[in-house]
């Protein structure tokens, strides 16, 4: 606005005309973001859909090995950042996979030369007085049930089975029938359908060692099979008196063996524990104990996958 005296002493007074919006230049500029913005979208879509999709593949990929440590993640097309991550993720699986394969050879040589000695001690022990023969002789025997147990041990980890698509509900329904196929007390009360990615010889060993200390140690088991939180879970609950909570851990050490098993009188050698466990883990899944209303409780869990339709049995 704009004022000016004039020299009969009144003013005059120049304002801009009102305009609505938006005005002529307004709409310009309106129309230039939206031009730029229809152009520059497709383009924007295009771009991160390149980024994000190699992204969700090298997830799913990296997921896989999680799950299954043999598995090996393919080259996977978009940016270079992702190619040299996948080939940077298989280096690293291999070198794992080498360094537990040396370990696990190592430990198999070392047991299996360990039952020369043995042998050679066992025939030694029959010049021994009669008196003290039978129980140098039951030491030995212990021993090389031991060995043996490792040497399975360490074939059954260093040769994993292939995986396959199963129901879970069915593995331990044939766990249990094995079970109850030798006089166990062993019932199932409540199975789920869960589709899941497993090795079904390592989860069945799972399952049958886990109904073997339920009977050995608490007399009877029953069995609960359920989804949670996209894990398919198996409960296998006793009678027993189970285990203290501050030795759940150590149950699952190699030859561990608790105070309440070792004073049951029953015969074992503490591998049992530690197999599931290992076996479990290279599923992506595990086994912890808890103790429930009920009896003491088993847990295994299993990634579940989602390929297939879920659905509750009674």
């Amino acid at each position: 606005m704009a004022a000016a005296r004039q020299s009969d002493g009144t003013w005059l007074a120049v304002a801009p005309r009102a305009e609505p919006f938006p005005n002529a230049w307004q709409k310009r500029v309106i129309l230039w973001f939206a031009l730029s913005l229809a152009v520059v979208s497709p383009l924007a879509w295009l771009f991160a859909r390149r980024i994000v999709h190699p992204l969700r593949d090298f997830a799913m990929a990296a997921e896989q090995l999680g799950r299954d440590p043999s598995a090996t993640i393919i080259p996977l097309s978009g940016p270079a950042e992702i190619g040299r991550a996948a080939n940077a993720f298989n280096q690293m699986r291999n070198r794992l996979r080498a360094f537990v394969d040396d370990r696990t050879a190592m430990v198999g040589a070392i047991s299996h030369d360990l039952r020369t000695p043995l042998t050679r001690l066992r025939f030694r022990i029959e010049d021994v007085a009669d008196d003290q023969r039978d129980g140098l002789l039951k030491e030995v025997g212990e021993m090389e049930a031991m060995i043996s147990q490792v040497i399975a041990f360490i074939r059954d980890a260093s040769t994993p089975g292939p995986r396959q698509r199963i129901d879970f509900a069915e593995l331990v329904r044939g766990s249990v029938a094995d079970a109850k196929l030798v006089g166990a007390d062993v019932e199932i009360e409540r199975n789920a359908h869960v589709p899941v990615d497993v090795d079904p010889v390592g989860i069945r060993r799972i399952m049958g060692n886990l109904l073997e200390n339920a009977v050995k140690y608490g007399a009877r088991a029953r069995v609960r099979v359920f989804l949670e939180n996209g894990e398919a879970v198996a409960e296998v609950v006793d009678a027993g008196p189970g285990i203290p909570e501050d030795e759940f851990d150590r149950a699952f050490e190699p030859f561990y063996r608790s105070d309440t098993a070792r004073k049951s009188g029953q015969s074992g050698s503490g591998l049992g524990l530690a197999v599931c466990r290992s076996i479990a883990r290279a599923h992506g899944g595990d086994v912890s104990f808890a103790h429930a209303k009920d009896g003491f409780l088993a847990r295994v869990t299993m990634p579940a996958a989602f390929t297939a339709k879920l659905h509750r049995a009674a």
